[in-house]
């Protein structure tokens, strides 16, 4: 089965943790990446009928929603 989803949002969600881990001035762009990274989860999940991750990942789009309003406005 074709897991690209799966890996754009590992690749993306590990790239979120260390953004917002190192706490710098673009630690907010964190927040972006985790956002690209529950979508993709949501989509994976969508495609594997997992409706655990499907519905974790959409609180996780909410969540960073959140902190994107937060932190750009």
């Amino acid at each position: 089965m074709n897991n690209t989803w799966g890996w754009l949002g590992t690749i993306t969600g590990i790239a979120g943790g260390l953004l917002v881990a190192l706490n710098f001035n673009f630690s907010k762009f964190g927040y972006i990446f985790f956002m690209i990274s529950a979508v993709s989860w949501i989509i994976q999940g969508t495609k594997n009928s997992d409706s655990s991750l499907v519905l974790l990942n959409t609180v996780f789009v909410c969540v960073n929603a959140l902190g994107i309003y937060q932190w750009f406005f």
